[in-house]
């Protein structure tokens, strides 16, 4: 695999309704970037959830859901698993089906499986997430654009560049119509596009995806932020294996 680095976005979407004093804390903690903090109280949470609100209430749903998002964050992957299939499986009694809480559900699904090389599993998530949110939303949502982009880093592991190329190009399609051209997620949608092209040994047009990511990241970051710097090296990178293949 060639040393260059993907911006793939991973769906972490958990629910946010403050329901008791664990939860607040685990929510501090997560600002702090302390994910095993966040854990243990979310998990103080949901005893307390399951104890006064019972197992399918929807505060109990929002405890599982952000104790599966913390396991995942902090590689505990198993255990990442048993409590989003907890969550998802509550959210499904209820009355209300294709709503947002389960696509999100669907997505850190997918996530889990993703980091576990999974990768079957993990598109049957992303796919059902994506289903939810086109009946909710339609085809050219916001929410759907970060769901190809997700489906697309899977097929990119494994090496599946086409249908890779497909599910980023419909991301930047949405994000350009929804946030415009000069958006940093577009520049990530470049990014991602233009490094598919570099695998598939494109490398004029993986330099010109990656020249527009550079712009935008400039414009909207400066020259030394870190995601200006990794395209620019990217793009260094590419520069060099393209003379080495000249001179050869």
């Amino acid at each position: 695999m060639k040393n260059l680095l993907f911006g793939i976005i991973f769906l972490g979407w958990t629910l946010a309704l403050a329901h008791g004093p664990n939860h607040n804390l685990a929510e501090a903690a997560k600002k702090r970037g302390d994910y095993k903090s966040a854990l243990r109280y979310t998990l103080k949470q949901l005893d307390e959830d399951l104890k006064s609100l019972g197992k399918d209430a929807p505060e109990t749903i929002i405890s599982y859901s952000k104790a599966g998002y913390y396991s995942e964050k902090i590689g505990q992957y198993k255990e990442a698993l048993k409590y989003n299939f907890e969550a998802l499986k509550r959210q499904k009694r209820l009355e209300e089906k294709n709503d947002s809480t389960l696509a999100s559900m669907y997505n850190n699904m997918g996530g889990v499986y993703n980091k576990l090389k999974q990768y079957d599993q993990a598109l049957k998530y992303y796919f059902e997430s994506l289903k939810v949110q086109e009946k909710l939303f339609g085809k050219n949502h916001r929410s759907s654009s970060i769901t190809y982009n997700n489906i697309a880093g899977v097929y990119r592991k494994e090496e599946k560049y086409k249908e890779a190329l497909d599910y980023y190009h419909r991301a930047l399609k949405i994000r350009e119509e929804a946030l415009g051209k000069n958006h940093y997620s577009v520049a990530l949608s470049h990014s991602n596009i233009g490094l598919i092209y570099f695998q598939q040994d494109k490398n004029t047009k993986a330099l010109e995806q990656l020249d527009k990511a550079l712009k935008i990241q400039q414009k909207k970051f400066g020259k030394e932020h870190s995601f200006t710097r990794k395209t620019q090296k990217n793009i260094n990178y590419i520069k060099k294996q393209m003379l080495k293949s000249k001179k050869a």
